[in-house]
């Protein structure tokens, strides 16, 4: 996957801290890829040698702007929502929760909750399944609005001229041999989706990953959200196939509901 090179930022002898420069590219980098980074990628970006990065990378961390994943790799850890989507995103999560430790709990399954900033959906919120062979997500990751579960349930229900934004902006490409990349083929789908009130993702974002999602109205009416339950395709039963659909659609409604209290 391409990944977009980081801003230059300006500086100013005596005025900008150089440091500080470079540790906004890092962050400017990190903003704009659609997964976590690894020391050499990010070294590469902003044109300094990995000790000093690192030294960069672990001051972000430990400031709270950055974590680490179980592999090493770097990715943002902070949310940076327009002033006017502050309260939403606070109360999307503080709703959700609940909702999402139950299922979480009751399946033993991956969790996650997604919310869409102007052009992009994230994944604002995770809770890993205790197994050890899982379909693990991260917060901050960028979604695919027309293969994950999570962002189709939050596309199918945009206006046509935002559904293309959102899909000019990430771009089609192919991540699996089950991923859609024919635009008419994309358009049909996210009509299924918004008919049936759910999503799945069969492989599509990951080979045999299996996930559902649901959208979440916001108390204004519209859907700016979503959560879903992924699992490996080991663990997909029929049971599963038939029960999950309906759980999450009822899930994403006492998210919406939690909301108006």
């Amino acid at each position: 996957m391409k990944r977009q090179s980081a801003k230059t930022i300006p500086t100013a002898d005596g005025v900008e801290s150089r440091s500080l420069a470079k540790g906004l590219q890092v962050l400017e980098t990190l903003s704009t890829a659609a997964e976590p980074m690894p020391l050499r990628d990010l070294a590469s970006s902003v044109g300094l040698g990995k000790a000093s990065t690192l030294r960069l990378l672990r001051t972000l961390e430990n400031a709270g702007y950055l974590v680490r994943d179980p592999h090493g790799n770097y990715h943002s850890d902070r949310d940076q929502p327009l002033p006017r989507q502050n309260h939403q995103l606070r109360l999307l999560q503080d709703s959700a929760g609940p909702v999402l430790a139950k299922l979480n709990a009751e399946f033993g399954e991956t969790v996650a909750l997604a919310f869409l900033f102007d052009d992009l959906i994230r994944v604002v919120d995770v809770i890993e399944s205790p197994h050890n062979i899982r379909m693990a997500n991260y917060k901050g990751r960028i979604l695919q609005p027309y293969a994950s579960s999570l962002g189709k349930s939050i596309t199918a229900f945009q206006t046509p001229e935002k559904t293309q934004k959102l899909l000019h902006t990430y771009g089609i490409f192919r991540l699996t041999s089950d991923t859609l990349t024919d635009f008419r083929a994309i358009q049909e789908h996210l009509a299924e989706v918004r008919e049936r009130g759910y999503a799945w993702d069969r492989g599509e974002t990951s080979p045999g990953g299996m996930c559902v999602g649901a959208p979440i109205r916001m108390a204004d009416g519209e859907i700016l959200a979503s959560l879903s339950m992924s699992m490996p395709k080991e663990r997909f039963t029929e049971e599963l196939q038939n029960l999950l659909p309906a759980r999450v659609k009822r899930d994403g409604e006492a998210v919406t509901e939690a909301m108006k209290r």
